[in-house]
């Protein structure tokens, strides 16, 4: 619930509840979550109050306002427009989302065969191997295997990366200046491992990216695969019609 003797504007506070809400679920995949008037009595606040709110979520593409019908969830609760590397604990921190972060897996072990050669020459004979899960509310939202260069390996810790991106560290505590990225997204299924990590049925549909990062060099600093929960997370593009 809201919080009227703290800083944060109220109609901030009810965006914030209604986008966990969200995520949690709560509205199923395109359910209303009230009219304004049924908000405004639930969280005992003014109209205007509720519409701010619901503007702010209507304007990252995460509801749709029908007049005279109420508001609805319109799509996935985070939107990536891929203009730049990034991953949905910075999204989630842009839109001051509180998440929850745990590493359940840090550990020095062989580069995975079915990796492309000259990507297992860039990462080295061993490599640092990281699982980093993002949750919300205790729901696990995204999966990010990291697949780190062995030269690199030992400026890292499992503390360090529960509190930051391998982004900053790479750059606050190593001094590597980073350079391009190259990602691909494809549809997915999710394995037994995946199954496990988001707590959702073998198979389910996932969103998922393989990406490799370099510096500014050109060499290899990072191989992550990036899973999702496919009805939470969406990219948004927008892109010229060819002549």
């Amino acid at each position: 619930m809201v919080d009227k003797t703290v800083i944060t504007p109220l109609y901030m506070q009810i965006a914030d509840e209604l986008h966990r809400e969200i995520l949690m679920n709560r509205y199923g995949e395109h359910g209303c979550i009230g009219t304004h008037s049924e908000l405004a009595r639930r969280f005992s606040v003014s109209l205007i109050t509720i519409r701010k709110a619901v503007q702010i979520l209507a304007e990252k593409g995460i509801v749709e306002i029908l007049q005279g019908k109420g508001t609805y969830v319109k799509k996935s609760a985070f939107v990536d427009p891929l203009k730049k590397l990034t991953g949905i604990s910075n999204i989630m921190s842009d839109a001051s989302m509180e998440n929850e972060i745990s590493v359940p897996v840090f550990e020095h072990r062989p580069v995975p065969d079915w990796m492309e050669a000259r990507f297992r020459n860039a990462l080295g004979q061993k490599c640092l191997f990281i699982r980093r899960i993002v949750s919300v509310s205790g729901r696990p939202l995204a999966d990010a295997d990291m697949y780190l260069p062995e030269k690199y390996s030992s400026g890292f810790t499992r503390e360090e990366v529960v509190k930051n991106t391998v982004y900053q560290i790479y750059q606050q505590k190593l001094g590597v200046e980073l350079g391009r990225g190259h990602q691909i997204i494809r549809a997915a299924g999710a394995d037994a491992e995946l199954s496990k990590s988001l707590k959702i049925a073998p198979g389910a549909p996932v969103l998922q990216i393989e990406r490799q990062a370099y510096d500014s060099r050109g060499s290899l600093i990072e191989y992550m695969i990036l899973s999702y929960e496919a009805s939470k997370y969406c990219f948004e593009v927008e892109l010229e019609l060819s002549r």
